[in-house]
């Protein structure tokens, strides 16, 4: 009986030890992963190179955009610094009839997680984005002119649970613009090691003026194999200040290597 007694003491010591172990190992990494679709961002770095293919249709009223293909490449430039471009394709289809396509404005950022998690202390990270016009302004395929948006960002993990906010700043570099800024949250859950489902809200509006645009975006990753990743975005309005009420899709899908 007291041997009995002296192995169950023995398995739920080593169970609290291997907890442990893992509890401060996943505090201890780096927070490295596959940028997510949400309107949310990320908090993690590129700790390989990434190539990343993206396919999206948004419905706004009457008007319907369609950005197929787009290319992302992004690619680590130190412990706590990566990098991403992006360029690619868009169509704006009318119920008119007009049709106008070409290149979408091209973007570059910069990511910078300047505090690691740990057990008793989120994780930080800023990621200003740099986007200007490649084609024909007039077009309204792109903005029209060129962005510059900073982001700042907050997360931990809570077992299975990520939690995610953000605020953020855009300047716009033309006399028509009014500045943006806005903010939100996501929520991620993962399963597993090859699945993370989630669900941001996200909000916005013009620095001297309260029409706010507030959405929602639900979304799931899945991790086809070690270094193929898939996934796909529904997004809505819930309420729209500033125009109609919009509809949006995403499907991704990213290669590491």
């Amino acid at each position: 009986m007291q041997e009995e007694t002296a192995k169950g003491a023995r398995a739920v010591v080593k169970s609290r030890i291997r907890s442990t172990a893992w509890s401060f190992a996943l505090f201890a990494l780096p927070v490295v992963a596959v940028a997510g679709p949400w309107e949310v961002g990320g908090l993690g770095l590129s700790e390989t190179q990434e190539l990343t293919l993206e396919a999206s249709w948004r419905r706004v009223g009457p008007k319907d955009t369609w950005a197929a293909p787009v290319f992302k490449f992004a690619a680590p430039l130190g412990d706590e610094l990566s990098y991403e471009v992006s360029a690619g394709y868009r169509i704006l289809e009318k119920s008119s009839g007009f049709t106008y396509s070409g290149a979408k404005d091209m973007a570059a950022k910069l990511m910078w997680q300047f505090l690691d998690e740990t057990s008793s202390r989120p994780v930080f990270l800023m990621e200003p984005r740099l986007a200007f016009v490649i084609d024909d302004a007039s077009s309204g395929v792109g903005a029209g002119f060129t962005t510059l948006k900073v982001p700042l960002r907050g997360g931990k993990r809570f077992g299975k649970v990520r939690l995610t906010g953000e605020v953020f700043y855009t300047r716009g570099f033309a006399r028509n613009y009014s500045d943006m800024v806005g903010y939100g949250g996501l929520v991620e859950y993962s399963p597993d090691e090859r699945w993370v489902v989630g669900v941001d809200l996200f909000n916005d509006c013009p620095v001297h003026d309260r029409r706010y645009h507030l959405r929602s975006n639900a979304a799931v990753k899945f991790k086809a194999v070690h270094n193929v990743e898939l996934q796909g975005l529904i997004g809505r309005s819930v309420e729209n200040r500033r125009g109609e009420l919009a509809t949006n899709f995403r499907f991704i899908a990213s290669y590491t290597f």
